[in-house]
């Protein structure tokens, strides 16, 4: 039995990496620069010494389940719980709460009345994108730092670092004006596109530059998702991860939910 579509929300993201290499193009008005420069100006524009954020978001999103708006009202404590209420809004109902921790998601499907409850591993199937992960604080924020231990070929294009890991698996556009990410593409046999996140729409929040806009899509599935964030809060004081299910909705396991070819 496939996920519910309101399961297939939310957006999604990612953990990054890079590493060392020379820019075969470098700008007019600076001196070449390594990849290994390029990911320490990212680190030094994407620190953020916050624990918890809260972020509210309208989504639209368009998959072969489902296709429409939903509101969704994020809390999350960096490295520890994430709660989600999502908001159908055309009906102008609560359609889902979702609670994660790094290990287990639990979803409560108010439409289908039903809980479902699994490993980390299987979210992807129901939550795809941004809320889940190792990473989840910094993908919400794109403020992602690509890693130094990878091995990367770099580039220079129209104000842009294109950061091309060697065995031609990811891909990494950073903005040289501002040294943030603005796209994170996976890509798969043939050079083919599988997966990418677009952060766009920068302004300050707070002394730092966070995305108001994100796109997350997967073509061979058919899924696209633009969150357009209407307010981050950065270590609010009333920070609450409580589902509240009531005790009368029945829990089904998420394999339950899932064709065997679906399981990792």
């Amino acid at each position: 039995m496939k996920a519910n579509a309101l399961q297939v929300l939310t957006l999604a993201v990612i953990a990054v990496g890079c590493g060392t290499g020379r820019s075969a193009l470098a700008p007019t008005d600076m001196a070449p620069l390594s990849a290994a420069e390029v990911i320490q100006r990212v680190r030094e524009n994407s620190m953020n010494s916050a624990t918890g954020l809260r972020i509210e978001a309208d989504l639209s999103i368009r998959a072969p389940a489902f296709t429409g708006a939903v509101r969704a009202m994020i809390s999350h404590r960096r490295g520890d719980s994430l709660y989600a209420s999502l908001t159908a809004s055309a009906l102008r109902i609560e359609a889902g709460r979702l609670w994660a921790t790094p290990d287990s998601f639990f979803f409560h499907d108010r439409i289908k009345k039903q809980l479902v409850y699994g490993p980390s591993t299987l979210m992807s199937q129901f939550v795809p994108g941004i809320l889940f992960g190792p990473h989840v604080f910094e993908q919400l924020l794109g403020i992602l730092v690509p890693d130094p231990d990878a091995s990367w070929s770099l580039e220079y294009t129209a104000g842009q670092y294109v950061l091309t890991r060697t065995d031609g698996g990811l891909r990494y556009i950073v903005d040289a004006d501002h040294w943030r990410v603005t796209l994170r593409e996976v890509r798969g046999p043939n050079d083919a596109v599988v997966e990418a996140l677009r952060y766009g729409e920068f302004s300050d929040t707070a002394g730092s530059r966070y995305p108001g806009r994100v796109v997350f899509q997967r073509s061979a599935e058919g899924v696209a998702v633009t969150a357009g964030y209407r307010m981050i809060t950065l270590d609010p004081d009333d920070l609450d991860f409580t589902i509240r299910v009531p005790a009368a909705v029945p829990r089904v396991r998420a394999e339950e939910l899932l064709d065997p070819q679906e399981q990792p």
